[in-house]
Order: structure tokens, then C-alpha cells, then sequence
């Protein structure tokens, strides 16, 4: 029997928005996960896929870290499913793990879709505060996924841009991201049909685009000598020149980079290794190595995107939650508790996770039933309900067969 009460925190997207850092602390917090990655105080293994894209055009990224100075593990699951814009949802919608690495235990589970985002600004700015010309004023911004309001935005807290030209695969993205970059911080945007005459005269460029087959969208021609090139697309859209090119290439985590993403073709022909690569940004922010110097010309900064950095920003809200009672605290084990009951109670907690719109922000009117069955004395059953038509009535029951598994039944579509 433990003796300690175990509790796992709750939180929605709207609560993790709420509890986040302000752009300028937000940069401090995930360029300390970034620096600690430098310094090899971090343990990360490379990012997971659960590969479905020929089935339904579409995978999962599991990300893990443990991060030292703050003694916080963590695990992140999240979808990417490129045509996720029919039906009204973000690409990328994700869900956060951290846990007490002394005992192997949950603390927290948060949504981690816009955490993402934010984090992957983060990293995009504190990459470009190192990398980039002091005296950037356009940012030309490929793609209109769901991270790059928080690029630009990041950008903005610590260059003076004049400009921001958006390309995107559809016209709708692009203008909507032109429009909210005028309205929320009063920078002028343009969008651009043609990725090439978008990034023409750009101080830093920003690929970040949803290609389902390499292509080059980024013309070597087109690149201002002395531009930052920043990618983190899956698929390869810069022209290999541009990198061969670079005074300096930066990655956020070699090791990772080695197992696929954006430059990986140019790994497996040879024509990227670790030799020319000049560091991890991490080293470069940590001190270690040095950024842009006098002299460089392009410069190209892969990040893939890790675990470190969710860690770092989650675990900061995760305390920030805690501080002021935020969030739904679902107590999961304790003194004298019976492993039966607490994995009923687990059970309980994935199931608040949709009731509180950790996974599903738009169901209000799920209810959550639950009750013990007297005849088995330790069965249990729990019923969802939603609006006729929209979530049809279901249940999961527990069986309690040594391993106490749960029968899966999909709930709907």
C-alpha cells in the first residue's frame, strides 16, 4: 500500500492558455530547456511516430524528456493530420504527461495543442536572437499552420518588423494570418501566391509548411545573402543549395535530425553530417558555442522540435496551476487505497479529459456517469452521453481479468 496521497492535475486548452508565460517570459522559459539541452543536463531519446498516413493521411509524434535543473519528466503525444482544416480543427492537437521522475507517477495532464505552438515560437525566436541579422526587419513566413501566429508574434517582441509576407498552400490561410498579424500587432502583411517572391529581400524565413512530397519552395536565388532560413516542415522544401551554401547550418537536436524531418534526404545522400554541421542550438544558447559572427552569410536553423522544450514550458504552468488552484486535482491514490479503486479513479480522470475539453473543447453537454455494480462487487461502468446525433450513448466496462484491462469500444465516429 502507498503512503501518499497521489493527485493528478487537470487542465483544459482554455486553462493552459490562461496559466501561459507572457512572450517575453515565455522565451526565457523554453531557452532555459534549450540551454539545458546544451549542457547535456537533459535525457531525451528521438521522437516516436505512429505512422497511419497511408491509411488515413495522418500520424502521432510522441515526444519524451527528463529535464535536470528542474527534475521534471514528461511525455507528449500529438496528432498531425494535415487535412484536419475540413472538419474545423487544427492539424496538430496534442496532450501533455509530466510526472514525478523520483516515483514514476502522473502530476499533470494538460492539452498541449496550443503549448506547442507556443513553444515551437519560442524556439523559432530564440534561434533567430542568435542567428539571425540584428537589423531584421521582414519576415517572410511559409506556411499557416497553427505555430505561425506565435513565430511571428515571438519575432516581433525582440526585432522591429516593418513587414511580414505569409505563403501558404491555400488562399484562405494565408489571408487569415495576413489579417490577424495587422489587427493583433500592427505590423504590416501581404500574402503572396508564390512562396519564391514572398521570401525575395527577407531578413529571416520561415518555412513551416504541410507538404505531403518534397518540394522546393525556397529557391536558392530567392534567399537574401546574410538571411536566417529557419525549417521545421516534415517534408524538404528548401533547395539543397541553400543549405550546402550556408555559412552555418544549426539543428535543435542532432541525434533526432539523424531519423528523419525536413533536411533528412540531404543526410542519408551525405551532403549533411555532423561534421558540417556547426552546432546544436542549444550549445549556442547556452554559451558554448558561438552564433552569428562577423562575416557569416546564410545562415539555416533545422528544428525538429523536442520533448525538452514542452517539459520546461508545461512543467511551468503545471506549477503556475498549482500556485493558484487551477484546473481539476483528481486524487488518484492513497494510504490505504486498494489498486482496484485506483485505477477506477483513473479511469475517472481520462474520462474528465473529455468533460473538461481536453480533447473535445467544442462537446459542453458531455455528462459522465458512473457506477459500481453490487453483484460483482468490483466491476464498474461509466456512460457518456451527448446531444442525439452529435455523441451517441456508450460504455466502457471494466473487466477484471489479472491485468484489470479495459474493454475498447469506440465512443462514436
Amino acid at each position: 500500500m502507498p503512503n501518499r496521497t497521489i493527485s493528478v492535475r487537470l487542465l483544459s486548452r482554455a486553462q493552459v492558455e490562461a496559466l501561459s508565460p507572457g512572450p517575453d517570459d515565455l522565451i526565457d522559459v523554453v531557452a532555459s530547456g534549450l540551454a539545458a539541452h546544451g549542457r547535456k543536463e537533459v535525457v531525451q531519446p528521438p521522437k516516436g511516430h505512429l505512422q497511419l498516413d497511408r491509411l488515413m493521411n495522418g500520424h502521432f509524434n510522441i515526444l519524451s524528456a527528463w529535464v535536470g535543473p528542474i527534475n521534471r519528466a514528461g511525455i507528449k503525444v500529438i496528432g498531425d493530420y494535415v487535412d484536419n482544416w475540413k472538419h474545423g480543427l487544427p492539424s496538430e492537437v496534442g496532450m501533455l504527461t509530466l510526472y514525478d521522475p523520483a516515483i514514476g507517477v502522473p502530476v499533470c495532464i494538460m492539452d498541449a495543442t496550443s503549448l506547442t505552438w507556443q513553444r515551437t515560437g519560442a524556439v523559432t525566436c530564440a534561434g533567430a536572437m542568435h542567428l539571425a541579422p540584428k537589423d531584421a526587419t521582414i519576415v517572410a513566413h511559409i506556411g499557416a499552420r497553427g505555430t505561425a501566429f506565435a513565430n511571428i508574434q515571438l519575432l516581433s517582441r525582440k526585432f522591429k518588423l516593418r513587414e511580414v509576407r505569409i505563403n501558404s498552400a491555400r488562399p484562405e490561410s494565408r489571408e487569415r494570418l495576413v489579417a490577424r498579424v495587422e489587427e493583433e500587432l500592427g505590423i504590416r502583411a501581404k500574402a503572396y501566391a508564390s512562396a519564391a517572391e514572398a521570401i525575395d529581400g527577407a531578413d529571416i524565413v520561415i518555412e513551416a509548411t504541410r507538404l505531403e512530397k518534397p518540394e522546393v519552395l525556397i529557391p536558392n536565388y530567392a534567399v537574401k545573402k546574410g538571411a536566417l532560413v529557419v525549417t521545421y516542415g516534415w517534408m524538404m522544401a528548401l533547395d539543397p543549395a541553400v543549405v550546402t551554401g550556408a555559412s552555418k547550418v544549426v539543428v535543435d537536436d542532432w541525434a533526432q535530425c539523424k531519423m528523419g524531418g525536413a533536411l533528412h534526404p540531404m543526410i542519408v545522400d551525405g551532403r549533411l553530417n555532423e561534421g558540417n554541421v556547426h552546432a546544436e542550438i542549444g550549445q549556442i544558447v547556452a554559451g558554448l558555442k558561438p552564433g552569428r559572427e562577423a562575416g557569416d552569410g546564410t545562415i539555416v536553423f533545422w528544428h525538429r522540435g523536442f520533448a525538452v522544450s514542452d517539459v520546461v514550458l508545461g512543467n511551468w504552468i503545471f506549477e503556475r496551476a498549482e500556485k493558484e488552484g487551477v484546473g481539476r486535482c483528481s486524487r488518484c491514490w492513497r494510504p490505504g487505497r486498494s489498486r482496484r479503486k485506483y485505477n477506477f479513479v483513473f479511469l475517472r480522470a481520462a474520462l474528465v479529459l473529455v468533460k473538461t475539453d481536453i480533447l473535445f473543447p467544442d462537446m459542453e453537454n458531455i455528462q459522465v456517469r458512473t457506477r459500481r455494480s453490487p453483484a460483482v462487487g468490483a466491476g464498474s461502468a461509466v456512460e457518456l452521453r451527448r446531444a442525439p446525433g452529435l455523441f451517441e450513448a456508450s460504455s466502457l466496462k471494466r473487466r477484471h481479468l489479472g491485468a484489470q484491462s479495459l474493454d475498447d469500444r469506440r465512443l462514436g465516429g
